[in-house]
């Protein structure tokens, strides 16, 4: 989907619910932020920052299964209780999904959330998933900076995927 069909699917979803063509309204826009924010309409998109959300939590775990069942725990309560009302219709942005693909957390809390009122989209910025370092890192130094693209692209499918330009 290109970012003109997606501002359409978001002007038709201010005025009315829209069934989804593929899946869920689960999607991932690959650009920057400021590009996303000003195709919804006003009032209806509120963001999620995994790291503020992670920042929250009862405790910092060391091992991955806690942290996992942590954020996985934090996610679906944060999105059951930002739930919108009756007739509302909802945009949620989810900022820090590097989190998602470091943690291998399970993205059916969001999906389990979509719905024809309500639009999911995972906001990934190119100038994070195309860093590439001025000088070479050391060999201890194992950077990946596509990571969270490429485990976002394969939990949501290629459908999902917008952006200023496609991937």
């Amino acid at each position: 989907m290109n970012k003109m069909e997606f501002a359409a699917l978001l002007g038709q979803m201010a005025e009315r619910p829209v069934p989804p063509l593929a899946g869920r309204h689960v999607y991932l826009w690959h650009g920057e932020l400021a590009g996303l924010q000003g195709l919804a309409p006003g009032g209806m998109s509120i963001e999620l920052d995994l790291y503020t959300l992670a920042a929250g939590l009862p405790k910092t775990p060391f091992a991955m299964d806690e942290a996992r069942r942590l954020l996985q725990a934090g996610i679906a309560a944060w999105l059951r209780d930002s739930a919108p009302t009756s007739g509302v219709h909802q945009v949620v942005v989810v900022t820090g999904s590097s989190l998602l693909q470091r943690y291998h957390v399970s993205l059916d809390s969001f999906f389990q959330s979509s719905s024809e009122r309500r639009l999911i989209v995972f906001a990934l910025s190119r100038r994070e998933s195309e860093y590439r370092p001025v000088r070479p890192m050391p060999d201890y130094v194992d950077l990946e900076p596509s990571a969270t693209c490429e485990y976002l692209r394969a939990k949501l499918g290629d459908h999902a995927l917008i952006g200023e330009t496609n991937l």
